[in-house]
C-alpha cells in the first residue's frame, strides 16, 4: 500500500473516530438536558393536579371520583400517577394507557417527601431495569383507600430515554451530517497527502537517477519542514557520495598510471632473464637489482595512495597529544644533516621559542620530513635550506621551510598539492608527498601554502592552530 493511501485511510479513520466520539458525547449531554426538561415538565403538569387531588379529597369527593380524574390527567399528559403509601409502596399504579405497566413498583421511603414536606424530584428503577424521572408531592393522609390505607404521596413519573433511544433518534441526522464530514475530510485529507506525499515521491525518484549513476541530481527542498530536512541532508550526503566516487576514480586512475612504469620495467628485465638476453651473471644482478627497486617503488607508492585515501576519507585516526614543535623541527634536521652535508648544503634553523601543538607527532615529522626532503632534492650543491618557526598570534604556529634552487613557475602554483603532480622544469620532487602533508595539516585544523621565485627561492609555510599561549625552550640558530 503506498504512503499516500496510508495517509488518505488514517485521515479517514481519524475522522470516522472523532465524529463516533462526538456522537457519545452529544448523546450524554442531550441525556442530561432530556432528564432536565423532563422533570420541569413533570413539576409543571405535577402542582395542578395535585391542586385538584388535595381539593378533591377535601370535598369528601368519592375516591372512584378521583381516580377517574387522575386517569384522565395519565392519558391527557402522557405520565404515569402513582399514589403510594408512608412505606414507599405502591398502592395505585395509573398508566397513561392501560396494560403499560404490570409489575408492583416500589420506591424506598427515603426518596418520597416527608408528611407535609416539600416536594421531591428523582429517579427510580423499575423491576424490568426501566428508569423513571419522577416528581413526588406529600398528601399528608387526606386521601384513603378502599382498604382504609392512607395516601401519603401523590407520585408522576414519566420513562428515562434510554441512551439507545436518544443515538437511535440522532442517527438520521448525525448519519447525513457524518457523511458530509466524510467527504469534506476525505477530500482535505487527498490534498494534505498529496502535498506531503509530493516532497517524498521527489526523493524517491531521486533515488533512482542517483541509482542510474547521475549523482549532479539534486532534490528540491520544499515541503514541510522535516521533508525540507530529509531532502537537504540527502542532497548532502549525495555530494559526499559524488565526492567518494571521485576520489575512487581518481585513486583506480593514480594507481594504473603510477604503477605501469615500474611494472613495466619489472617484466621487461624479468623477461631478459628468461629469455637469456642478461647472460652474465653482471647482467642478471642488475636486472635484479632493478626488479628490486621497482618492487620497492610500487610498495611504496601504494602504501602512500592508500595513506592519502585513508586521510580524505576520515578513516585514519589522529593521535592527539601535546607536541614540542621546535623540538620535532631539531629531530628532523638531524635526520637530514647527513645527506646535507654530502652536498654541503646548510640547513640553517631560526626557531623561537613555540607554543606546543596538539596533534599527531607522527605525522607531523612526516609533514616536515617531505618538506625537507623536498628541499634537498632541489637545493644545488653548496646551497642553503632555511627552516624558521615563530607564533604568528597569540593562539598559532607558522613554520617555514625554504630553499634557494631554481623555483617553480608562477603557473604552476596552484597545482602543486594535487596528488602526482610534476612541476615543469628543473624542480622535482613533486607526487603524493606535498598531498599527503596538505591533508594531514588539514586534520590538525592548519594551512599550507606555498611561493615561489623562480631561480631564487621557493618557500612552504605551515600555519597551526596552538594548544596554549606559553612559548617553549630557548631560541636556536
Amino acid at each position: 500500500m503506498s504512503l499516500r493511501m496510508r495517509l488518505i485511510i488514517s485521515f479517514t479513520l481519524v475522522v470516522v473516530l472523532c465524529l463516533s466520539i462526538a456522537a457519545v458525547a452529544v448523546t450524554v449531554v442531550l441525556q442530561g438536558s432530556r432528564d432536565s426538561l423532563a422533570t420541569s415538565r413533570l413539576n409543571d403538569i405535577a402542582r395542578p393536579i395535585y391542586v385538584q387531588v388535595m381539593t378533591l379529597a377535601r370535598g369528601n369527593k368519592p375516591r372512584a371520583e378521583i381516580i377517574t380524574s387522575l386517569q384522565e390527567q395519565a392519558a391527557q399528559n402522557q405520565v404515569y400517577i402513582f399514589l403510594a403509601d408512608d412505606k414507599g409502596n405502591i398502592l395505585v399504579q395509573i398508566p397513561p394507557e392501560k396494560n403499560t405497566l404490570s409489575q408492583r413498583i416500589t420506591i424506598p421511603p427515603e426518596k418520597l417527601p416527608v408528611n407535609g414536606g416539600q416536594p421531591i424530584q428523582g429517579t427510580f428503577t423499575a423491576p424490568d431495569r426501566q428508569t423513571f424521572l419522577y416528581s413526588a408531592y406529600s398528601l399528608g393522609g387526606t386521601l384513603t383507600s378502599q382498604a382504609q390505607s392512607r395516601f401519603e404521596t401523590l407520585i408522576l413519573a414519566v420513562p428515562r430515554a434510554r441512551p439507545i433511544a436518544i443515538m437511535v433518534g440522532l442517527f438520521a441526522p448525525f448519519l447525513w451530517a457524518g457523511l458530509i464530514a466524510l467527504v469534506i475530510s476525505i477530500g482535505i485529507a487527498i490534498l494534505i497527502a498529496n502535498s506531503a506525499y509530493h516532497p517524498v515521491r521527489q526523493v524517491t525518484e531521486a533515488v533512482d537517477i542517483i541509482a542510474g549513476g547521475n549523482y549532479d541530481y539534486e532534490v528540491p527542498v520544499t515541503g514541510p519542514r522535516e521533508i525540507r530536512g530529509l531532502a537537504a541532508h540527502f542532497n548532502e550526503m549525495m555530494v559526499k557520495v559524488k565526492e567518494s566516487q571521485q576520489q575512487l576514480r581518481h585513486f583506480v586512475a593514480d594507481v594504473s598510471h603510477q604503477l605501469r612504469t615500474p611494472l613495466t620495467s619489472i617484466q621487461g628485465f624479468a623477461q631478459a632473464i628468461l629469455d637469456g638476453t642478461a647472460e652474465d651473471s653482471e647482467a642478471k644482478l642488475k636486472a635484479a637489482r632493478v626488479i628490486d627497486d621497482e618492487s620497492k617503488r610500487m610498495i611504496r607508492q601504494v602504501e602512500e595512495l592508500l595513506e592519502l585515501s585513508r586521510i580524505q576519507s576520515g578513516q585514519l585516526q589522529m593521535n592527539r597529544e601535546l607536541v614540542d614543535i621546535k623540538e620535532l623541527l631539531v629531530h628532523c634536521q638531524e635526520v637530514f644533516s647527513l645527506r646535507a652535508e654530502e652536498k654541503g648544503i646548510r640547513i640553517r634553523a631560526e626557531t623561537e621559542p613555540l607554543m606546543p601543538v596538539n596533534g599527531d607527532v607522527d605525522h607531523l615529522e612526516q609533514v616536515f620530513s617531505n618538506l625537507l626532503d623536498n628541499a634537498l632534492k632541489n637545493t644545488p650543491d653548496k646551497g642553503e635550506v632555511t627552516v624558521t618557526g615563530r607564533n604568528s598570534s597569540a593562539s598559532s604556529v607558522e613554520i617555514s621551510v625554504a630553499d634557494n634552487g631554481p623555483g617553480i613557475p608562477p603557473e604552476q602554483l596552484p597545482y602543486v598539492f594535487e596528488r602526482f603532480y610534476q612541476a615543469s622544469g628543473l624542480r622535482t620532487g613533486f607526487g603524493l608527498g606535498l598531498a599527503i602533508a596538505r591533508e594531514i595539516v588539514t586534520a590538525h585544523g592548519g594551512s599550507i601554502a606555498v611561493q615561489s621565485s623562480p631561480g631564487e627561492e621557493t618557500r612552504f609555510t605551515i600555519t597551526l592552530p596552538a594548544s596554549i599561549s606559553e612559548p617553549a625552550g630557548p631560541k636556536q640558530e
